[in-house]
């Protein structure tokens, strides 16, 4: 029996130029609150579905990777701020494709649930987002809150050549920050 090893790896891209940070807009804010009480970013990895055979009788590749979102207060004292955010995926749909260096293509999917049922996305077409609040105050300026993301490339009917796999999912992060009491 011949075994086929296949290196899958899906780029989340969070570089300034790939990555889409938007602060929304919010209510006016207290006196004392700056423009811009917090400010966001997202930290990934690269997700690494590691090696495996590609046939039509192989089992699925699963693999789990985190991505987080970290937000910072404004320096000034006796700011309360809450950070409410979505974190989505582009592209939104579960048609994710990885290509090698001869543009063969390998489909994958991500997953906000360990179930693997429920498609990361932007809530367009069924997909779904992850969400997180933080409160940042004297004690705590800064705020970090990680999400599993959950892969799977499913070997059924993509019999593909053996060798390295790129795929690329631009995160969007879109925040409201707060001073609250």
């Amino acid at each position: 029996m011949t075994r086929i090893a296949l290196v899958g790896c899906c780029a989340l891209i969070s570089i300034s130029a790939s990555a889409q940070i938007v602060p929304l807009p919010r209510a006016k804010p207290p006196a004392n609150c700056p423009a811009r009480p917090a400010e966001c970013q997202i930290n990934v990895q690269v997700f690494d579905f590691g090696r495996g055979q590609m046939s039509s009788s192989a089992p699925p590749i699963n693999g789990t990777n985190t991505i987080s979102v970290t937000c910072t207060r404004a320096p000034q004292d006796k700011l309360n701020v809450t950070v409410q955010y979505q974190l989505q995926a582009i592209p939104p749909a579960p048609a994710r494709q990885m290509r090698d260096s001869n543009l063969n293509f390998l489909r994958y999917d991500l997953f906000v649930d360990p179930a693997r049922t429920r498609y990361w996305g932007d809530t367009s077409q069924g997909t779904f987002v992850f969400e997180g609040t933080l409160f940042l105050d004297d004690r705590n300026r800064v705020g970090t809150l990680a999400h599993l993301i959950f892969g799977r490339v499913d070997g059924a009917q993509q019999l593909v050549p053996p060798g390295q796999w790129l795929g690329l999912v631009v995160p969007r992060l879109e925040y409201t920050a707060s001073c609250t009491g």
